[in-house]
């Protein structure tokens, strides 16, 4: 839309020229974006007293765009006006949950005070209307654009105000938000430490940057960083729940579920905690508690999709038919928001293929995937054009070179291939060994890969991997080093760690490099079986190649020839296995396994499943189980919905 006729379409409503303002629209219908049409319609409506005509244009509006907040917010105001006290309070609440920047949503939530609502509620509220008529102008727009994901907006709005307002600690914030939400994260944490350094007792910076440090998954500073704030904010209720999340992601599981525990007696009907505490639970093998917290979530919430998920990924739970009757009407329901609908599609698709109703649970699955492919990032064609590099400046000279230049450790063994091909099978075979510890998918080789790439900003001759070529023996042996210390916090002594990052396989030069003596598994699986599976889980994040059969076919095609080269260049270096000849030969598998790793014989590596210890990734029951076989074909029940994917894979 051409902002003239939005503009012009504002002034008249603000000069209360109403009905200028609707033949103003209508009459420039074609320049206007449906969104826009919609709410400028509605909020004409509703101050020329046609409420009818305002919800006819609502709910059309919403139907387009049914995370807008000041679509409910709008409603909000109809039904107050209307003396409906409990939709014009839910519309409220709704507007305020999509945009927390709508001031005037805050109050008429307080408008309501005679409802009985909670103190609580009325404390945020009060809160969030002081924060917002202290925030200048220029940053309640950005705040907004940020809500309404118009992030190009925010960020050129925010930028320009940082240059007349230099140092202005809520703007530094805000665009460090902007930055997480563009996935920017290296950005955001430089933005969040500054704004430290200015102003070292700004708790809600305090939190954004632990939480950046969590995304960034750098645990062991995001505990530090944590631990102070709640020290120095011990009734603070974000420094409780930042502090649990930190410990529960360096796996002290007592002390996080205490503080979950606190928040919930603060926060009862807080449903990302019930569904952290879930997760939690899971993750240590409590199963029965973990698919009570995710009731309890959804019992809170009806509508809250990532519980209903959370239990179909526990991969062991089967939906009752209550619950898929209730699935199925809420994913017909208009208000609900696609991010919502996305994970009951995902929840439907499990229901019905643990019914045998595999047409019906295709249908779902495609559904879910369909949605996340339309928010998806992953571009194919820069995906092949990576994978030719690493070829091209990974050769057999670069390693005959530089191949003993890295630390010396041998501490490290990676497991490598793609999601769901069985790498956490592998890893609960190896951590059942005493001297091994199992830790987690690190993020540090892909962290170290994306440092170097930075460095194109100067020149764009020694963007990853090509600055591998000019690196030298003290820079490859420092990163090495960095890898082995940043990988303590999650050790607990033993001689050998695992980490299990499937994605590693596209940096197997730069761990040879850095890491020269380090260990390689790549565990590989029938490539449909692998890529069905992958299409079937909802990644919590990453893995973006998985919501289209195309995308999934060109990743696959392109890792196992990635490998092929790995294992020319570097012969005898990375121990290859085949997911299906572990299933089917189990005992001879990990003794090779084993040799490999130059590990004696343990009885304990056979009875992996008897292992305690945590497991972070869907797999985690799963391989709490003693080996079975009736997954390996399970793809042919899907069969005939997978032509394309079949005729895409080349191998």
């Amino acid at each position: 839309m051409k902002i003239t006729t939005f503009k012009e379409a504002e002034n008249l409503i603000k000069s209360k020229q109403f009905k200028d303002a609707l033949i103003h629209i209508n009459k420039n219908r074609s320049k206007i974006s449906n969104k826009d049409y919609f709410y400028l319609s509605a909020v004409c409506y509703r101050y020329l007293n046609e409420p009818r005509s305002a919800l006819t244009s609502l709910d059309q509006l919403i139907q387009i765009a049914p995370e807008y907040g000041r679509a409910y917010q709008e409603f909000g105001h109809i039904y107050f006006k209307q003396n409906n006290k409990n939709m014009s309070l839910k519309s409220y609440m709704r507007a305020v949950r999509y945009n927390p920047s709508l001031q005037a949503s805050w109050l008429g939530i307080l408008a309501h005070e005679d409802q009985n609502i909670k103190q609580s509620l009325i404390n945020h509220a009060q809160e969030n209307i002081i924060y917002l008529k202290n925030l200048e102008p220029e940053l309640k727009s950005v705040l907004s654009f940020i809500h309404e994901k118009k992030l190009a907006k925010a960020d050129t709005l925010c930028r320009n105000f940082l240059i007349e307002h230099p140092h202005h600690i809520e703007a530094m914030r805000l665009l460090a938000k902007i930055g997480t939400d563009l996935y920017i994260y290296d950005d955001a944490e430089f933005l969040l430490e500054s704004s430290l350094l200015f102003d070292p007792d700004n708790a809600q910076v305090k939190f954004d940057y632990v939480s950046i440090l969590i995304k960034r998954q750098k645990y062991g500073q995001a505990l530090k960083h944590a631990r102070d704030f709640y020290n120095d904010n011990p009734d603070n209720i974000n420094a409780k729940k930042i502090l649990a999340i930190s410990l529960f992601r360096t796996d002290k599981y007592s002390e996080s579920l205490k503080l979950y525990d606190e928040v919930l007696t603060i926060e009862p009907n807080n449903t990302d905690i019930l569904l952290s505490k879930g997760h939690l639970y899971k993750t240590s093998g409590d199963i029965p508690k973990s698919v009570d917290s995710y009731h309890k979530a959804y019992e809170k919430d009806k509508y809250f999709g990532d519980a209903y998920w959370s239990l179909a990924n526990l991969k062991t739970y089967k939906f009752t038919d209550t619950e898929i009757k209730s699935l199925n009407s809420m994913v017909k329901d208009e208000n609900l928001s696609d991010s919502e609908k996305s994970f009951m599609h995902f929840s439907l698709g499990k229901a019905y293929e643990d019914n045998k109703k595999f047409d019906l649970s295709f249908k779902h699955y495609k559904k879910g995937n369909d949605f996340k492919k339309s928010k998806s990032m992953f571009n194919a064609q820069d995906y092949i054009e990576e994978c030719e590099n690493q070829k091209i400046v990974c050769n057999s000279d670069l390693f005959n070179i530089k191949g003993d230049w890295g630390y010396e450790s041998n501490e490290p063994i990676f497991i490598l291939g793609l999601p769901r091909a069985g790498s956490t099978l592998i890893e609960q075979i190896l951590a059942s060994h005493s001297q091994v510890e199992g830790t987690h998918e690190l993020p540090n080789i892909i962290s170290t890969a994306h440092k170097l790439n930075q460095r194109r900003v100067q020149d764009i001759e020694s963007k990853y991997p090509d600055i591998l070529l000019s690196m030298s023996a003290p820079d490859l042996k420092n990163l090495g080093k960095k890898y082995i210390d940043d990988a303590k916090v999650f050790r607990t002594g033993k001689e050998y760690f695992i980490d299990k990052m499937p994605n590693n396989f596209r940096h197997i030069g730069l761990i040879k490099l850095i890491l020269p003596n380090s260990k390689i598994i790549d565990i590989r699986r029938n490539s449909m079986s692998c890529c069905f599976s992958c299409y079937k889980q909802l990644f919590a994040e990453g893995q973006e190649f998985t919501y289209n059969f195309n995308d999934l076919a060109t990743y696959y095609n392109e890792y196992v020839e990635l490998m092929d080269h790995w294992n020319k260049v570097l012969p005898g270096e990375i121990h290859s296995i085949k997911y299906e000849e572990v299933v089917n030969n189990t005992e001879e598998s990990i003794k090779k396994l084993l040799d490999y790793c130059k590990l004696p014989f343990e009885k304990n590596c056979l009875e992996f499943y008897n292992n305690k210890r945590s497991v972070k990734t869907p797999s985690a029951e799963q391989v709490r189980q003693p080996i079975f076989t009736s997954g390996m074909e399970y793809w042919k029940n899907y069969e005939h919905h997978l032509d394309d994917l079949k005729h895409k894979l080349r191998y």
